[in-house]
Formats: C-alpha cells, structure tokens, sequence
C-alpha cells in the first residue's frame, strides 16, 4: 500500500445544522490503495462526513483536497467526475428495471443513439461474474431478486464507473455471510489494484478483517485513528461509546442463553401449516404474550416474506393465521384493526423520507386522532410523546424523517406503532445498518413492549440482533424452519451453521 502523498484529504471541516453540530474540527485522509473504516454510534458524524466527501453537501467549513489541490465539490455529479463513487446504505435501484438496467443506471451504453443493450447485458453479467454472483440473470427485471442482489446491483454500479475513491455505507447490511466474504474479499482485491475505499460498517469483524486503518467518531468529533491490525472490537466500542456496550459483550463476542419465557402465558398469534410457493413451506409456530421470538435466516430463506405474510401485504396459498385464537383476516388494515403492527426490513419502504416526524407517526391512526377534520396540532402532540418515549434525536416532530440517522429513522418507525401499543409486533431487520449503541437502546424499547405483555416477533439476517433479545430463535432456510433454539446458549456459529451449514458458518470466519 502507497503510504505517500494522500489521495483525498480533510483539514479542520466542521458542519453546523441549525443549532445541532454535526461535525467539528475533523482531520481525515485517505492513501491510494486504502481501506479506511469509518465507525461510530448514530448521530456521531459519520453521514455527514461522507455527504461532504461525496459531494452531497457543500456547505461546510474547512478544506478538502483531492490529488494535492484543494477542492469544493459541487454535486455528486462534479464527486463522480472526479473519481468519487458513494454506495448508499438506503438503496437508490429501480427495481423494476432489470439487473443490468440498474447497474448502468443513467450511463447505459449507446450505439447509432439507441441502447446497446447486448453490450450492457454482456458487460453487466462480467462485472457480477467478477464480483463472484455470476448465476445472476442480469436480463431480470431486479425485483425478482431478494434485497441483498440489490444491494450488489448498487455496488456493480460504483465499480463500474471508473472512480479511484469509493465509499462503502454499510454495504453487506443486506448480504448473507458467503456474499459478505466475497464482497469483503473483492474490497481487499480493489485495494491491491490501487483504488481507495473508504468503508463504513457497524460489523466491527469486517472492520477489523478489511481495513488498513479506522477512524473512531464521537459526538461529532475524530476520536482516534488506528491501524486495523493493532486493533480491535473491544477497543474500538470503548472508543464508539466511552463506556462498555452490554450489547457487543454478550450477542456479539460471546454466545447468550435464550430462556423459554412461555410457561404460563398465552398465544397470541399462531400459525399452522403457512405456505407460500417458492417463498415459505409449512410454517408453524406459536408466540406467546410477553414473548420476544427471534426468526433468523439468511437472505432468500422466506423469514421476511413470512412477516409480510402476517401483516397481510403477502396472502398465503394455505395454512392458518391466529389472532387470539381467532382466524385473523387478511390485509394490513385488518392486521392494525386486530392489533398487529409491522416494520418491515428497508427503511426506505416504511417511512416518508421527506415528510416530517409526526405525519410518519400519525399516518396509521389519522381517523382516531383527527376524525373527519385534519387536526395537526393533535398529531404532533401524540407524535412528540411516542418519540421522547422511545428516545427519537432530536425530539422535532417536525423535523424531516430524511435528516435523521438511520438509527433515529429507526425508532420513528417502532414509535408510530405506540400511539395504541399493539397485541403482536412484528419487526423485521429492527436494527440493520445501526452502531452497537442505536442497537441497545432498539432492543430495550422490544424488551419494554414485551415486558409490557406485547407478543414481538424479531425477524433477521444479523445472528447479532436475533441474539441481543429473543427468548427462543428460530431458524428458517429455503422457506422451511429447520431448528429451534431454546433453553439453552447459543453462539453466533451455531446460527450460521443451523442457517447455511457448516460451510457457509465457515466462510464467515476472519
């Protein structure tokens, strides 16, 4: 690795919005043929230093230099011509537009003036052949895929464009461990060939496994940067948080004992012989009042389909729901009308992101808090109350859901469900793409609700989240449950292996 002049550097750039400092006095820089991890809590900087580097904010104070000479991006646009590429942890893909169509969004190559189309196919199942997913059908349209093909459809799109800098914003928040390791490798790969990324994660195993160097934010500020292999997870949360993170002690480094919970409660919601083709087979299972029931699985195993099922946005081909012990409808207005609330794995698809706090809040229950006359004043009242509630940050009902950290984002999306707390919550990735302590404070309001009597069913691809606060965990592949954990301590290798086998457990290693 070139350890000479810099390839991007940032001198003394502070960033103010309105009375909130986002960032102060930051010193950043960045060697051709880098990784550079960048980690912190929500709300530590690390947004708002990478919408400085990509050009999508240009107003701040201080210097950027680019190649030796001083710089004020513009634009994405003017970022890009320069060199610098940004994946985006909330995904900008069409996905009704196929695969190929997305990897070369906006720059589809032309002959005569009109779509080449044989050579974007072809260029576009290289560029995945590449990166190791070549059974990829880059003529599909991408919403036949799961998530974690949109994801890499992002990240084909950066590659592709010829920038020497690419910044990473979570990008294996949506992958399985074997896509992780072969995104992480290929990372490892771009490096040797001299481009530079600057990566961003809360998975601090990748961290510590990919990078070169990291830079800790706090509150704003550049905490320390260490060279990755003198490091490691222990001293970076000490750094991220300045305390110890009960959440990385016990789901992360260690196993956790899940303890049945069940005995003398009831079921609230039961499922018997729930199907869907090609998505979910057979499902069965009961949650208890009080109960916080983890389903794990990997991308494509059928657990966030068998969510949308629940809520009624999916309708099964057979097998029964229960609410109660009575059949539960279909539709997610009944779903809310019969007490089931839902958060579905994408922020992007259960929030307005342009509209303020309190209309995200209210939109579920407008009849209830308004009536037949639109009463705002009302809304953000019982907006304000179930955001301080759960700790929203800052506590503006009307803020902008856009402006707020993902952890943040997060947490408006569980407090809209608090305004009539609901008999089963069903929460799908509750905290994908979030620092270890946005993490803890979202697994402490499940632990509330549950403690409260609420059913919550805890749906995800991170072994870390299902482990932080289920009761019992159980593990779907390819739309099947295939293990129940119970009564006993469960490590993260025991998730992967019972998910994927031994060898997809093994992949993840470091």
């Amino acid at each position: 690795m070139e350890t000479t002049a810099p390839l991007l550097e940032l001198h003394d750039v502070s960033k103010r919005f309105g009375g909130i400092q986002a960032l102060s006095g930051i010193d950043f820089d960045v060697r051709p043929g880098e990784v550079h991890a960048l980690v912190g809590e929500n709300g530590a900087g690390k947004s708002t230093m990478m919408k400085i580097l990509a050009g999508v904010i240009p107003d701040y104070e201080g210097q950027m230099v680019w190649k030796g000479r001083p710089v004020r991006l513009r634009n994405p646009r003017h970022a890009l011509g320069l060199g610098i590429a940004m994946i985006h942890q909330e995904l900008s893909v069409m996905p009704e537009l196929t695969v190929a169509e997305n990897i070369f969004l906006g720059r589809q190559p032309l002959a005569g003036g009109v779509v080449d189309w044989r050579r974007m196919f072809r260029e576009a199942a290289a560029i995945l052949e590449e990166l190791g997913f070549g059974h990829i059908n880059v003529r599909e349209p991408l919403e036949r895929y799961p998530l974690g093909v949109h994801q890499l459809a992002e990240i084909a799109r950066a590659l592709t464009s010829g920038a020497e800098l690419i910044i990473m914003d979570e990008p294996t928040s949506a992958l399985s461990p074997m896509e992780t390791q072969h995104l992480l490798e290929l990372t490892r790969g771009l490096a040797a060939s001299g481009k530079s990324v600057v990566y961003i994660s809360h998975f601090l195993e990748e961290v510590t496994w990919v990078s070169d160097r990291v830079t800790v934010l706090r509150d704003g500020q550049k905490i320390a940067t260490l060279d990755a292999g003198q490091t490691n997870k222990e001293e970076l949360v000490q750094l991220m948080l300045g305390k110890k993170a009960a959440f990385i002690e016990e789901s992360y480094l260690h196993g956790r004992a899940v303890q049945d919970s069940r005995a003398g409660t009831r079921a609230v919601l039961e499922l018997e012989g729930l199907t869907r083709p090609r998505l979910f087979e057979d499902v069965s299972f009961q949650l208890h009042a009080g109960e916080i029931l983890g389903i794990y699985g990997l991308i494509g195993s059928g657990h966030f389909e068998l969510g949308e099922a629940i809520y009624g946005l999916l309708r099964p081909s057979s097998g029964r729901i229960r609410l109660g012990g009575a059949p539960l409808g279909h539709g997610p207005r009944r779903a809310i009308d019969r007490g089931v609330a839902y958060v579905p794995p994408s922020r992007r698809t259960g929030l307005f992101l342009e509209k303020p706090i309190y209309q995200n809040v209210s939109l579920p229950w407008l009849a209830k808090i308004s009536g037949f006359v639109p009463n705002v004043r009302k809304e953000i009242e019982v907006a304000d109350q179930v955001t301080r509630r759960v700790g929203v940050r800052p506590p503006d009902p009307l803020k902008e859901v856009a402006f707020l950290s993902g952890g943040n984002q997060q947490k408006v999306a569980i407090s809209r469900w608090l305004v009539e707390p609901p008999k089963v919550f069903v929460v799908s990735e509750p905290t994908r793409g979030m620092d270890v302590g946005a993490k803890e404070e979202v697994m402490k309001i499940l632990r509330e609700l549950s403690e409260a009597g609420v059913g919550v069913l805890l749906i995800s691809s991170e072994p870390e989240t299902v482990l932080a606060a289920s009761e019992r965990i159980l593990v779907m592949a390819k739309g099947r449950v295939v293990r129940e954990f119970v009564g006993e301590t469960v490590t993260k290798e025991q998730l992967l292996a019972a998910a994927a086998g031994e060898m997809a457990a093994a992949a993840t290693a470091r």
